[in-house]
């Protein structure tokens, strides 16, 4: 007590030209410094449970929503006013679940694979703050195994589900279009998309695009590829990596500026940018299992799994360097944004058991590092 007592009364009698000066040290410092630091953690599943495969997603209204894999279902918890609820189960049987925000009310829409009259059908719920959850409904019904579904929501508020599909023989992409997240009209596949692993995410323009993961062989590594949805049309599918390393777990991410394209090639993170017909290279990191988001204002958040923990990083020109949050990761890393904000869910390794965790990061252009561009 009696050092703050000094400190305070030394900082009165400093002269007054030293005080503005250390007033505008400190205001350009907080301009140039990075808006991340080590963020609050909130656990999501129960530290008796093994969990696993997070998705999150944020609404407009400013809540939180969370699905993850426990107990060989799939269980959800919300934040809304600043209050968790408890945690639901919201399918007895279910894994790899995908949850996307519906961009105008508080609505979000689940999709997840599970096993069903012999093979793997996708299948979809839908949560609103009136009603609650919708009954499940069997969108891929079919005699083929289907998988991986992958969500993103246009900005005329129609759904588009994309997953795996083995009907055709060999694993294909299908296209399913909702209104209303409920009702799905007959799914289509992908024009020449074989492969697995699917992710999807819309671009300034409107137009969705889609990348995933394909080889012609084993005798191939793993590609990543990509195409787009326009106009009520497919564009031909394109190889993006070029078959030197094992490529795959591609993420995709957009917003009102920026297209980004995240993924693992060999031992290393990748990330680019449309730019564009093509893709530009912006960021490599030691690492696997990247996730990646992007702010309505431009600012890029990308994580990673390394051998010392999870990693993360963000830019808008450029990047700050990259933080290390979490030393007991277990990976799992999903990133959703809402505005300024980003949401980040993980697994960590506690004791014989797998935990979900959740924070998130407010990104401002106005605490962005001076960085090159």
């Amino acid at each position: 007590m009696m050092l703050f007592s000094r400190s305070r009364t030394a900082m009165r009698n400093l002269p007054l030209f030293t005080l503005l000066l250390i007033g505008w040290m400190s205001a350009l410092a907080a301009l140039v410094q990075p808006a991340l630091a080590a963020p609050a953690r909130a656990p999501i599943s129960p530290p008796d449970k093994q969990a696993g495969a997070p998705a999150v997603a944020l609404t407009r209204q400013g809540s939180v929503h969370i699905v993850w894999e426990q107990d060989g279902g799939l269980w959800y918890r919300n934040q809304r006013n600043g209050l968790w609820a408890d945690a639901v189960q919201v399918a007895a049987e279910g894994e790899n679940p995908a949850l996307v925000a519906d961009p105008y009310g508080e609505i979000v829409y689940l999709a997840w694979e599970q096993e069903f009259g012999g093979n793997y059908e996708i299948f979809s719920r839908k949560w609103d703050a009136v009603i609650g959850w919708s009954a499940p409904h069997n969108v891929s019904s079919n005699d083929g195994g289907s998988s991986a579904p992958a969500l993103a929501v246009g900005p005329d508020g129609g759904i588009h589900l994309i997953w795996a599909d083995t009907t055709p023989g060999a694993s294909t992409l299908y296209h399913a279009i909702s209104t209303d997240g409920e009702s799905w009209p007959v799914a289509l596949p992908i024009p020449d998309a074989r492969g697995s692993n699917p992710t999807a995410a819309f671009a300034a323009d409107g137009v969705l695009h889609v990348a995933w993961q394909y080889r012609a062989s084993f005798a191939e590594n793993l590609r990543i590829w990509t195409a787009s949805y326009q106009n009520e049309a497919w564009s031909a599918p394109a190889a993006f990596t070029d078959g030197s390393q094992q490529a795959f777990a591609p993420v995709l991410a957009g917003n009102s500026s920026r297209l980004a394209l995240v993924w693992q090639e060999g031992v290393q993170a990748k990330l680019a940018f449309a730019a564009g017909a093509g893709w530009r290279l912006d960021a490599v990191q030691a690492g696997q299992a990247p996730a990646v988001a992007i702010t309505r204002d431009g600012v890029t958040e990308w994580a990673w799994e390394t051998p010392s923990g999870l990693a993360r990083q963000f830019g808008l020109g450029g990047w700050a360097s990259p933080m290390t949050w979490s030393q007991a990761g277990g990976g799992d890393i999903a990133l959703a944004v809402q505005n300024d904000r980003v949401g980040i869910v993980w697994t960590e390794n506690q004791g014989d058991n797998r935990r979900v965790f959740y924070s998130d990061d407010i990104l401002d252009t106005m605490y962005q590092p001076l960085m090159r561009k």
